[in-house]
């Protein structure tokens, strides 16, 4: 048995799947002599908890509890729903002029939520619908935000559901005419940059044309992780007019490969702050 300490990690499933980032950095620790547990609670030997629920907001009153001086990562970020940070919030009535976008409020397109809830013939029609038509569906695109011309042009339903969110579309575009996003990984004090191109205004991993690592991310992104509680996670943002603005902010990020970079090795590093 391995003499290094215990890392439990809280998921809502027996396993972790193989594409949240997690899982890669639990590959790296089991690896590096580590033992990792995985379950809905912390085992009682746990000397770093990881706090792993894939739900946009958690229920204080039924998250697992640490054992006597484990140290708890994420134990304090139990609200990632957009309208809890979103700097580009407008409202039916605001006299914003330019173009918007209209989002869930929950993480992830709301798909972690929706597929630990009951089946809905109602919902799976209007998705289905969606496809043709997302306001005849009054459903969103799958995967997809709409970019509309302007507040006016965003149906009625978007604004009486708290459901769904509309922010100013305040995209960067890159000197050769493609949208931006930026991203910031980071485990404790380990972390690294990145930017990624596209043509498309949602800008993804399936939409990338190309992308870039970054040295530096801004100052206001570590003040906002402070405020924020996060010990773990990513952070999507664009640079505008000289500013950084958080689009989205996730806890159980996902990873296209789950192959040891040197990138994921340096994060896997991160784990040591929390055993100090």
């Amino acid at each position: 048995m391995s003499d290094k300490p215990t890392i439990a990690i809280s998921h809502l499933t027996p396993e972790l799947e193989g594409y949240y980032a997690l899982f890669a950095l639990a590959k790296i620790w089991l690896r590096q002599g580590y033992r990792i547990e995985v379950g809905p609670t912390y085992t009682t030997s746990a000397h770093v908890c990881i706090l792993h629920h894939d739900r946009t907001k958690l229920d204080p009153k039924v998250l697992p509890v640490a054992p006597t001086g484990a140290r708890i990562v994420n134990g304090k970020v139990l609200d990632i729903s957009k309208r809890a940070y979103s700097t580009l919030a407008v409202s039916q009535a605001d006299d914003w002029v330019g173009p918007v976008i209209v989002k869930t409020d929950l993480n992830h397109f709301g798909v972690p939520e929706r597929k630990a809830s009951k089946h809905d013939f109602l919902m799976s029609a209007r998705r289905h619908l969606a496809r043709l038509s997302w306001r005849a569906a009054r459903s969103l695109p799958k995967r997809s935000y709409p970019v509309l011309k302007s507040i006016a042009d965003v149906p009625n339903w978007v604004w009486a559901s708290p459901e769904f969110l509309v922010e100013k579309f305040l995209p960067e575009i890159s000197g050769d005419g493609l949208y931006c996003v930026r991203g910031w990984f980071f485990f404790g004090d380990k972390s690294y940059g990145y930017r990624v191109f596209a043509t498309n205004p949602l800008v993804k991993t399936w939409t990338m044309v190309r992308y870039e690592y970054l040295d530096e991310v801004p100052d206001e992104l570590s003040v906002l992780r402070r405020q924020m509680g996060f010990d773990y996670g990513k952070f999507d943002y664009v640079q505008h007019d000289g500013r950084a603005i958080l689009l989205d902010a996730n806890r159980t990020p996902t990873v296209s490969s789950t192959r040891e970079s040197p990138r994921l090795l340096m994060l896997a590093e991160g784990i040591k702050a929390f055993l100090q």
